[in-house]
């Protein structure tokens, strides 16, 4: 149980990458507190979970949603042990075919709100004697795309934030570990429904997602949530106690 007795934040949590975490952690002990924007699923996903675990209303672009809910898990727990910064959107569109609100709605929900959780929480993560901080980027962070700059400009971002945090604790003499998880192509029911409407369509689209992944070949898959659950759990606990600022790609080789 490598979690047991932890309070653990979960973002995003109502589908795909963050559900696989939430269950991972309850599965290893941890009181899961499982946060997103959609309220039915949220709370869905708690009572999946059983005894223990909470659900909670938030959208990670709104710093009144983020100091809300620091209050809330003060008061009911004093302390935060593991937060877990999944929630984001995607989408395509270029130099050429975005406009600002497009530009800055990205950088809102996947960059900004890194900086907002991490100080929202920051109190509560210095009340832990062993906190740990995992924010999901993405491939794109390590390798920008063309075809998602507002993306892959975000995710760097939230690459940059990491470390710098990282630093910010450490060299203040706090044990608050600060990493991010890469993942590739990631087989999420978002994904999924974004494939094609036929079965000919979805085959090609998958196959060529396989492709971009050099394990791809061996496996004959792509990065499943619970390929990305592993490593959020891997770094969120003490098996990771002296890791902290790190990138961790998983993503078949592809950012080789």
């Amino acid at each position: 149980m490598k979690l047991e007795g932890r309070i653990a934040l979960v973002t995003g949590a109502a589908g795909g990458i963050g559900a696989a975490v939430a269950r991972a952690f309850a599965a290893e002990g941890a009181r899961v507190i499982c946060a997103d924007v959609a309220r039915e699923a949220a709370f869905a996903l708690a009572e999946e979970l059983g005894e223990g675990a909470e659900a909670a209303v938030l959208d990670v672009a709104k710093r009144a949603d983020w100091d809300r809910l620091a209050a809330e898990i003060e008061g009911r727990h004093g302390r935060l042990d593991v937060l877990v910064n999944n929630a984001g959107i995607s989408g395509m569109g270029d130099l050429d075919s975005i406009d600002t609100e497009f530009w800055e709605r990205f950088q809102r929900t996947n960059a900004d709100s890194i900086f907002h959780s991490v100080q929202a929480m920051a109190p509560l993560l210095r009340a832990s004697e062993h906190a740990s901080v995992v924010n999901v980027g993405s491939l794109l962070a390590l390798r920008p795309n063309a075809a998602l700059p507002a993306y892959s400009a975000a995710k760097a971002s939230l690459r940059a934030q990491t470390k710098a945090y990282a630093l910010h604790f450490a060299q203040r003499g706090e044990y608050i570990r600060v990493n991010a998880v890469h993942p590739g192509s990631t087989l999420t029911p978002m994904m999924e429904a974004n494939l094609g409407d036929t079965d000919e369509e979805r085959e090609a689209n998958y196959a060529r997602r396989v492709a971009v992944h050099p394990l791809g070949a061996a496996t004959g898959r792509i990065v499943l949530p619970e390929d990305v659950a592993k490593a959020v759990l891997f770094l969120a606990c003490e098996d990771s106690a002296f890791i902290t600022g790190i990138d961790l790609p998983v993503d078949g080789g592809a950012s080789l």
